[in-house]
């Protein structure tokens, strides 16, 4: 009786200070609660969301599968497994928990806008819009949500008018819905209202200091057109107002990781884990930036003391394979990418991690892996019905990619240095010309993969399906001294460049002045020749290579722009 007294203490005390919002508090009486009786549902639920709220999403997916586990009819159990799964963007996961949720309450509506949200976030919008054409009226929370997951599918197939008016209904319907403010503004952005798209993100962050989206939006935002003098500030304001949360600190800590602020990064890092010991984004930034301040060896450690805590972390072991590599130890780093694609095979950074492994210990292994010169495709497009040759459909395409690259400056996010990048998926425009050269590109890339060798144990090979979807697709265009950065794709199977128009220096041959090459990676490894294969640019010629081989350009110098249209593929969904 004592026990279940003590249990009894410990929930109300723990829903109390939930009430409250002490969620920090709240978490210790729920996980009491648990040892308590482990087997109780009130507490483990409890506790799950409580997990979810402090950003612990490993943990409150580990507790709510323990509840399903228990009672395996629970679909409140399943929903918060569903929710925890979708934060570790473990979409299909977090879809087989959806799913799980509709077969035990098949009118469940948040269940339904669950599942369409996971749709949503695999561009499966055609899905997510069909899911939810039945749900008629709804009370004001309810029907803003389903506005806000329609508004969403809307935005995915470029319809940001149409994705507009979703979510203005939703904050008609709610207009404290902080998700349908943020998702406004990213329509408007996408409409090229920029200024309007700026006061509905400062509106949202002011509105809500808390989403940490519409901060980012605004700061991505305000980087591309040269803000400066506001760039960042939201954080340091939703900071004065929230100081113990530690979200804003981490936040601004990686967007000066991104523009070279290193030590201002760590510090933000070390500000955030006082106040959150042992967060686990704060120690794997911090690792990160002290990688990039050239102290690897911490990083290491620091990679590792997390490691402790998510084993099975993929991010964090291909993180410390390349702490590895930084240190010259080929061998850990071998060991340790090898481990991270035993979790999931398909994972683009752990290849290409193994991939330098192998080519730092002088492993013929690293040739089969990347092959240069079989998997590394170049492909003169035939031009379209109703143009004579390429050139010609090029010089009307560059003009048309004029009006969609209106940005000062690139995305502090991506690859590209000196130059503009194009936002949202380019194919979806349904523009006339961007649909005449994707179905071009299609065919090449339907000959591409029919060309490709059979072979189960190569893990490039081994995810040819026999079909392939686009998953994703931009513009870039880089100006004078501008270049990519070495990378690759995490999300794609198959990646590309199509060569638009270009600066006269690309065609010299003695200095490859903005070539795209492979192989080298993105670190200095010691290697004397880090360049495994180049290829000269020509408009009208598409690239494709697998998307974890690294690869970047070699920067030019000429008055003339060298603007490109890329997209990765995926294997089509069996």
């Amino acid at each position: 009786m004592a026990v279940n007294a003590d249990l009894q203490i410990a929930l109300q005390q723990a829903e109390a200070l939930a009430g409250r919002r002490q969620f920090a508090e709240a978490e210790v009486q729920y996980r009491r609660a648990r040892v308590l009786d482990p087997r109780d549902l009130r507490a483990a639920l409890g506790h799950g969301h409580v997990l979810l709220i402090l950003g612990r999403a490993a943990e409150a997916r580990d507790v709510f599968a323990a509840a399903t586990a228990i009672k395996p009819d629970l679909a409140d159990a399943f929903h918060g497994l569903a929710m925890a799964c979708y934060e570790m963007s473990d979409i299909a996961a977090a879809e087989n928990a959806y799913r799980t949720v509709l077969k035990l309450e098949p009118r469940s509506l948040a269940a339904m806008v669950g599942l369409a949200d996971v749709f949503n976030r695999q561009r499966r919008a055609d899905e997510a819009l069909a899911l939810l054409a039945p749900v008629g009226d709804l009370n004001a929370n309810a029907g803003a949500a389903v506005e806000q997951t329609r508004g969403t599918a809307r935005l995915i197939k470029a319809d940001a008018i149409t994705a507009l008016a979703h979510f203005e209904r939703a904050l008609a319907m709610a207009p404290g819905f902080s998700k349908a403010a943020h998702s406004r503004a990213v329509a408007l952005e996408q409409l090229g209202r920029e200024e309007d798209a700026l006061s509905a993100y400062r509106k949202t962050v002011a509105d809500t200091p808390s989403n940490l989206g519409a901060h980012q939006g605004l700061n991505q935002l305000l980087y591309r057109l040269k803000r400066d003098s506001e760039f960042l500030r939201s954080y340091d304001e939703a900071a004065g107002l929230l100081p113990n949360v530690p979200h804003f600190a981490i936040a601004k800590a990686e967007f000066l990781s991104r523009v070279g602020k290193a030590a201002e990064a760590a510090s933000l890092y070390d500000r955030a884990l006082a106040i959150a010991p042992g967060h686990p984004i704060a120690l794997q930034g911090k690792a990160g930036v002290l990688l990039k301040l050239g102290q690897a060896d911490a990083a290491i450690d620091l990679f590792q003391h997390v490691l402790k805590h998510a084993p099975d972390d993929v991010t964090i072991l291909t993180s410390l394979a390349t702490a590895y590599l930084m240190t010259r130890d080929a061998a850990k780093a071998e060991a340790v990418a090898t481990d991270a694609l035993k979790r999931d095979p398909t994972d683009q950074v752990g290849l290409a991690a193994l991939g330098t492994a192998l080519r730092l210990r002088g492993d013929e292994r690293e040739q089969a892996l990347n092959r240069y010169d079989e998997f590394v495709q170049v492909i003169d497009l035939e031009p379209p019905s109703g143009y004579a040759d390429m050139a010609s459909f090029n010089q009307e395409l560059n003009a048309w990619l004029d009006s969609q690259h209106s940005d000062a400056r690139e995305p502090i996010d991506q690859s590209l240095r000196g130059g503009t990048q194009t936002q949202g998926d380019i194919f979806s425009t349904g523009h006339r010309l961007i649909n005449a050269l994707q179905a071009r590109m299609a065919e090449a890339v339907n000959r591409f993969i029919a060309g490709l060798p059979r072979d189960d144990r190569h893990p490039f090979l081994n995810r040819r399906t026999g079909g392939f979807a686009f998953a994703g697709s931009w513009s870039s265009r880089l100006c004078d001294q501008g270049f990519h950065t070495n990378h690759l794709h995490p999300g794609g199977w198959i990646s590309s460049a199509y060569y638009v128009s270009l600066p006269a220096v690309v065609a010299e041959t003695d200095r490859n002045e903005g070539w795209l090459q492979f192989g080298a990676p993105s670190y200095d490894i010691g290697l004397a020749k880090p360049v495994r294969r180049a290829v000269q640019p020509q408009p009208g010629r598409l690239v494709l290579f697998p998307s974890y081989m690294w690869h970047g350009t070699v920067p030019f110098r000429a008055p003339q722009n060298r603007t490109t249209i890329a997209f990765d593929v995926v294997p089509h969904r069996s």
